[in-house]
């Protein structure tokens, strides 16, 4: 499947359905107005990963990534990969992709953050698999940055979400 799978970096030139397909999955997995909140930050850099059956190109994921601390710091942030396409390796590329951009950028450090839900960090086989490991838990880690204009999808308005802390090892 790989081999017909590209990452685009946005903006781009793809018709308007993708980025509507992309906010949709964004809103719907990790609430109301998240993928607003991205495209407003201009130091987010986005991808929308498409697969090509050679008739048509399919929507199947959106990943984002920031540059931090005077360019020394990388983070993966938002990983989205649409139901229809999971489980085949689409958020693998997309990690794979940004970690690639990021050293390309100079980036010294590699994080990620992978959420617990239901006791379980559902992103942390694949973020090990390429080369990640896990270095701290932190609880309330967005206590400070959701209000009322992005309430967190699981907490409301006061996220008390954990999140798991990943880096690249060397």
């Amino acid at each position: 499947m790989n081999n017909s799978l590209k990452i685009i970096k946005v903006p781009s030139d793809l018709p308007i359905y993708f980025p509507i397909k992309a906010e949709e999955l964004v809103d719907e997995t990790f609430g109301e107005g998240m993928f607003f909140k991205q495209t407003w930050d201009s130091a987010t850099h986005q991808w929308l990963a498409i697969y090509n059956d050679d008739i048509n190109d399919w929507f199947s994921g959106y990943c984002s990534a920031q540059i931090k601390q005077e360019g020394t710091l990388g983070i993966l942030k938002t990983s989205v990969v649409d139901w229809h396409w999971r489980s085949q390796g689409v958020g693998s590329e997309m990690v794979k992709h940004r970690v690639e951009w990021l050293q390309e950028q100079g980036v010294s450090t590699i994080r990620s953050y992978g959420w617990f839900v239901d006791g379980r960090v559902p992103a942390q086989k694949m973020l090990m698999n390429n080369g990640f490991r896990p270095i701290d838990d932190i609880r309330n880690h967005w206590i400070d940055e959701y209000s009322k204009a992005f309430p967190c999808s699981i907490c409301g308005p006061v996220c008390k979400c954990v999140a798991r802390i990943f880096e690249l090892e060397d």
